[in-house]
């Protein structure tokens, strides 16, 4: 993720911000996940891409990485993705996709997005593994 490019690299997102011409407020809402990528100017990434020394390309794939998560007691992985300034929990479980929102993006959330996403992945399969075993139960008095 962009932060953690930033942060390897020592770079503040103050220092970013002035060095390539854009908002500090508008840097910072890209790199706490607060406007989706895909919605940014392209002279914005172009001018950030060009303060780091990397391609819009590559730019775009820091920012749009997503996070993997998995729930060792089901066996099952899924990732969280950000649209709309909500983060979202996508998995698949049984040949059936699912995705749940899982809350705003803020800079809070964003700290402990992949332990929120791990324990919503854990109640979801959890209530998912419930459904079954009542549908075999009413399926067998019936």
């Amino acid at each position: 993720m962009l932060k953690d490019f930033l942060a390897e690299k020592g770079i503040s997102i103050y220092h970013a911000a002035k060095e390539s011409g854009i908002s500090y407020s508008t840097l910072n809402d890209i790199v706490n996940h607060k406007v989706d990528i895909a919605n940014v100017k392209s002279g914005i990434l172009h001018a950030l891409a060009s303060v780091l020394q990397i391609s819009m390309d590559q730019l775009y794939d820091i920012c749009s990485e997503t996070i993997d998560v998995y729930d060792e007691e089901y066996g099952i992985g899924g990732y969280v993705s950000k649209k709309n300034k909500k983060y979202y929990l996508k998995f698949s479980y049984r040949n059936i996709s699912y995705e749940y929102e899982l809350c705003a993006i803020k800079q809070e959330a964003t700290m402990f997005i992949k332990s929120i996403a791990l324990w919503a992945l854990e109640q979801h399969l959890s209530d998912i593994k419930m459904e079954e075993a009542y549908a075999l139960c009413v399926k067998a008095k019936g």
